[in-house]
């Protein structure tokens, strides 16, 4: 899974190619939810209803972080540096801070002021799907018995969504092809 941020034209990405977010660990589940899209016209014999479909409305993140491993001691649970390294210094950690960043700004870019100066999208890209949206809301648990990671829940608002679908059907002549070779076209979907 990779986020990216778009610039205020939805196409520009604001973060060098080099520069993605990639989840240091695929979330424990990913929940896609749909809504009906209806469009309702009023005439001057009643109301007409049309129905599109489905569109995607919110994707439900279940996550946990990286083990909070450091390099020579192992795992790490403590957060006082009088006690040896803490859990900050180690990769998961990082990785996490990451993400709720990400949470934190909402693609928003901001003056030296602190005042927004222009609102961008995040960009979810997914198994073939890639998702524009924002987060509408973040948590962090900590239990004793998984002392050395932290579970996490997010929610996301989609805008805009584009699907890619693979097949290996191709509109080339099959007489042409030898009986070993296959074509992937991709098929885009966009809802709005």
């Amino acid at each position: 899974m990779v986020f990216d941020i778009m610039g205020p034209d939805g196409v520009t990405s604001l973060l060098p190619d080099e520069l993605k977010l990639v989840l240091h660990t695929n979330p424990n589940s990913m929940k896609i939810g749909y809504t009906k899209m209806i469009e309702r016209i009023q005439t001057r014999g009643g109301w007409v209803e049309q129905h599109f479909g489905d569109a995607t409305q919110t994707i439900n993140f279940d996550m946990t972080t990286g083990g909070f491993m450091r390099l020579y001691t192992g795992m790490s649970s403590i957060t006082n540096p009088t006690y040896g390294g803490t859990r900050r210094q180690t990769i998961a950690y990082e990785k996490y801070l990451d993400i709720l960043r990400l949470f934190h700004n909402n693609a928003s870019i901001f003056d030296l002021k602190g005042e927004i100066v222009f609102k961008g999208r995040i960009k979810i890209s997914f198994d073939g799907g890639t998702y524009f949206g924002w987060f509408s809301s973040f948590s962090v648990e900590e239990s004793a018995e998984r002392p050395y990671q932290f579970s996490l829940t997010a929610a996301f608002e989609v805008d805009d969504e584009i699907l890619s679908y693979r097949s290996t059907y191709s509109e080339v002549d099959s007489t042409a092809l030898d009986n070993d070779t296959q074509f992937n076209s991709t098929v885009d979907v966009q809802n709005g």
